[in-house]
């Protein structure tokens, strides 16, 4: 049963409002032509923030299906998302690390992807919680986790100078 006052259709046909005359529809935003720069710095981050949910909601939603076996899941969420299979297994994967009680919210689920790079949970929840309190982008947090490769040395066989 639908409780809602508009169904989830019609809300995303007529537009989510993100702020003051900025509204979220399937193909884009309607933005009036004289929106306030706080409206738009408002609009900018809840779009940000619903993207974020999304993502978390996408393999939340097929991490559900898979406890309860309903068969082809992935072909389904192909057919209903329109994405492709990786990046639905990469949204199952993330939100099967991270349960709903070990997400950090001051972080996108991006974050969450790049510190899936440490395998104890106690030290991936610790790099987030660190992210968040200085600010650091999902790729810094990438760069910063990544081992670094080691760097091929070349040794003269002569007189043993490595370059």
């Amino acid at each position: 049963m639908n409780n809602l006052a508009v169904t989830p259709d019609e809300e995303l046909t007529s537009g989510v409002c993100l702020a003051d005359g900025i509204h979220l529809t399937p193909m884009g935003a309607t933005i009036a032509p004289d929106i306030t720069f706080d409206d738009y710095c408002e609009a900018l981050a809840r779009c940000q923030r619903l993207a974020n949910a999304t993502a978390w909601c996408v393999g939340d939603l097929i991490l559900y299906g898979e406890e309860r076996e309903w068969g082809e899941k992935y072909t389904q969420a192909i057919s209903e998302t329109g994405k492709s299979v990786n990046p639905l297994m990469a949204a199952v994967s993330v939100s099967r690390a991270y349960p709903p009680e070990a997400r950090v919210e001051a972080v996108s689920w991006s974050h969450h992807r790049e510190a899936m790079r440490l395998k104890d949970p106690e030290a991936r929840h610790a790099a987030l919680e660190t992210a968040a309190s200085e600010g650091t982008s999902a790729l810094a947090l990438r760069e910063k986790l990544s081992d670094p490769k080691p760097k091929a040395t070349t040794t003269c066989p002569q007189c043993g100078h490595a370059w």
